[in-house]
């Protein structure tokens, strides 16, 4: 299939003449091949130590946990310069949180508490992170503790020096988010964003790799695909291809149904998850500072704890914390009030749980929702 250029005309370079060096890995298990290699030099006894710990517990089903999260989502921001339709960001839903950037003392408190125990950190989640004037700062505070760094971000961003900035901070992974070939394509999905200027900024981030000779960061081209723009999912790995970066993903976007492909028409979008890990392993931090249980969940009357009023582990085995694991122990359904109002009722992993069936269907408040908790 010949490719698009930027402004929409074809050129003859074509992905099947692309030599197999330039061309990026694909999917998930590309992806995780390099997660794995770059994460694996930042293990200590100490972390897996507390790994080992977290996933028996998880296994357990304990609701009472002992063990560190190992895995940190920091929203930086709530902002974002774009107007993706199926984000609740984009589409501007009041989350109940003042717009705002994360504040360095939140991030030096987790760190300070959680930061010998983290294995990975993920700067993002409902924001765009480059907006963040620190970003570089808290990617370089956070990699000074050895812990692996990602960031995901639409890069339809004007400013150049910062990514040379987080290179430099030792970002280990960085992931594009885009979902078209062709500018008009793209701006169906990621509207105000622009795919040259998308395309200039990931040039510079692996031409700064080059120069500089540094593994690091791992660009990831991530295509989300909707039934508009799946036409151009081959383009577009000819494009990454031609960028230079790592690995190239396609993933079935999200959003309203009459938008989405069918789930054997494109590639899904992870691994399908049965069980709720995150209750056990992950600790997410909102930008104001708010603590959440998953990285599903938006607004702010869903937040478990706060983590200016309390440890992290103090958050880890509050009540809510405590029930959203029980729902997972079979063992604990009868311990379960008849008409519990709790956020994680929201979440199809919960609905899917064989031993919850009855309960769900016999508690009014236990409505399946989307998992932003949105209405």
């Amino acid at each position: 299939m010949l490719a698009r250029n930027l402004n929409g005309s074809v050129d003859a370079d074509h992905w099947p003449g692309t030599p197999w060096w330039r061309r990026p890995l694909r999917g998930n298990a590309g992806r995780y091949v390099l997660l794995a290699r770059q994460g694996a030099r930042y293990l200590t006894p100490k972390k897996i130590a507390n790994v080992l710990r977290c996933e028996m517990e998880k296994r357990q089903r304990l609701a009472r946990v002992r063990s560190y999260p190992y895995v940190a989502t920091l929203d930086v921001t709530n902002l974002c310069n774009l107007r993706c339709p199926y984000c609740p960001t984009g589409a501007q839903r009041d989350a109940g949180r003042n717009p705002r950037t994360m504040s360095l003392s939140v991030v030096d408190r987790l760190l300070e508490e959680v930061g010998g125990y983290l294995i990975s950190a993920n700067l993002f989640n409902w924001g765009e992170p480059f907006i963040h004037r620190n970003i570089a700062d808290i990617v370089e505070r956070i990699h000074a503790r050895g812990i692996f760094t990602q960031l995901s971000s639409n890069l339809s961003i004007d400013r150049p020096a910062v990514l040379e900035d987080v290179c430099r901070a030792g970002l280990d992974y960085l992931m594009i988010s885009t979902s078209g070939a062709s500018q008009a394509v793209n701006a169906q999905y990621h509207r105000r964003g622009r795919l040259s200027q998308v395309a200039e900024n990931a040039r510079a981030v692996v031409e700064f790799k080059r120069k500089n000779r540094q593994a690091t960061p791992v660009v990831e081209w991530k295509y989300l695909v909707f039934k508009h723009n799946a036409h151009e999912v081959d383009e577009a790995r000819a494009l990454a291809a031609r960028i230079g970066v790592d690995i190239f993903r396609a993933v079935r976007g999200g959003g309203e149904e009459s938008a989405l492909v069918k789930a054997n028409e494109a590639p899904p979008s992870s691994i399908p998850v049965k069980f709720c890990h995150q209750l056990w392993q992950t600790i997410v931090v909102n930008s104001d500072g708010g603590i959440a249980p998953c990285c599903y969940l938006y607004f702010k009357s869903d937040d478990f704890a706060d983590l200016a009023q309390g440890t992290v582990m103090e958050a880890r085995n509050n009540p809510r914390y405590l029930v959203a694991r029980s729902l997972f122990d079979p063992s604990a359904v009868a311990t379960l009030p008849p008409d519990l109002q709790h956020p994680c009722l929201k979440c199809q992993l919960v609905h899917r749980v064989p031993h919850l069936k009855q309960y769900l269907a016999s508690n009014p408040h236990a409505a399946q929702q989307a998992r932003t908790g949105g209405p």
